[in-house]
This record gives structure tokens, C-alpha cells and sequence, in this order.
């Protein structure tokens, strides 16, 4: 045999023999890829604004005026907020996140008071921090309406050092 033939043509005519060796690296390497790709997708969908019509994030019509009775309060979830129907016939949307460490306050009905079930600190029903650690009223939403129906703005958070009566919304 001579030299010419034992030689093997790189030149495309036959295929490359792929060790096991770079198959994996070029496997491990396509599915990192991938699960980069996907982590990032989700992250971005996750991290998108929710600020459809009737989610957190944007506006809310959650009901007509007369279904809320004066001194109620009623919790929605989909909003994170509770309206507070006040005595003399005004509205407050309440943020359901304690201003102290973001905990999710409850409305304890029986009590009448927010509380943060995180470090035991309550709120009166306008929002008003009663003890310590917390330093400040919990947030509002805006509160408006339209041909009777009580709506709120979610987009835009209200931070409050204390209580006032801007805070309560009156339909003209």
C-alpha cells in the first residue's frame, strides 16, 4: 500500500467520526442553552406588568355603590387590597401588605383592626399603625367612580405616614 491511500480526505466526502466525549459536551451545551432560554422566558412573564383591566396593577370595578354598607370592609384578593366602606358613607382602598416587612395584613372583623400576623401589629380601619415595629399607616390605592360603580387604581400605590380625610373618597 502506499502512503497516498492509507490517508484519510477531510475534505467532506466522508462523514467526521464525533467521540462520545464531544457529543456530550455538545449536548450539555444545546440543553444549557435551552434551560437558559426558558428561565428567561419565565422571568419575563413573571416580571411583566399585570396591569390588565380587573387585576392587580391596574383599575378594578368592584362593584356598584349601594352594595357596600357603611363600616364594612371587604377584602380582594385578585387586587391585594380591602375597600372600606366608613360610617359616613366614603371609600379607602387599603393595601393588604404591612408598610413594616410586607406581610400580608388581615381584616379581623370582630376586633375591628388589621392586623399583621408577622409581628403582631395592628391597624385601625383606616389604616392607622396602633403599636411598634411599624412606623407608618398602611398604603391606599385612589378611589373613584363611575355611573355608580366604585373603582380602583391599583397602579399606582399611595404611601401615607398617617391617617387623613383626603385619604377617603366621596362620590359627587
Amino acid at each position: 500500500m502506499n502512503k497516498k491511500s492509507q490517508t484519510k480526505s477531510n475534505t467532506g466526502d466522508e462523514p467526521d467520526n464525533i467521540s462520545r466525549r464531544n457529543f456530550l459536551q455538545g449536548s450539555l451545551k444545546a440543553l444549557t442553552a435551552l434551560a437558559a432560554i426558558e428561565l428567561g422566558a419565565a422571568g419575563l412573564l413573571f416580571l411583566r406588568a399585570r396591569s390588565l383591566d380587573g387585576e392587580y396593577g391596574g383599575i378594578m370595578t368592584v362593584g356598584k355603590v349601594e352594595d357596600f354598607t357603611p363600616g364594612s370592609v371587604v377584602e380582594y384578593e385578585d387586587g391585594n387590597f380591602f375597600l372600606v366602606r366608613v360610617e359616613d358613607g366614603g371609600f379607602m382602598a387599603v393595601y393588604r401588605r404591612c408598610p413594616h416587612l410586607g406581610c400580608t395584613v388581615q381584616w379581623v372583623a370582630k376586633k375591628q383592626k388589621f392586623f399583621c400576623p408577622c409581628h403582631a401589629a395592628s391597624f385601625d380601619p383606616y389604616g392607622e399603625f396602633e403599636n411598634q415595629p411599624v412606623a407608618r399607616a398602611l398604603d391606599t390605592f385612589k378611589v373613584f367612580f363611575e355611573d355608580d360603580m366604585v373603582k380602583v387604581d391599583t397602579s399606582q400605590m399611595r404611601t401615607r405616614e398617617h391617617h387623613s380625610a383626603q385619604d377617603i373618597s366621596y362620590q359627587s
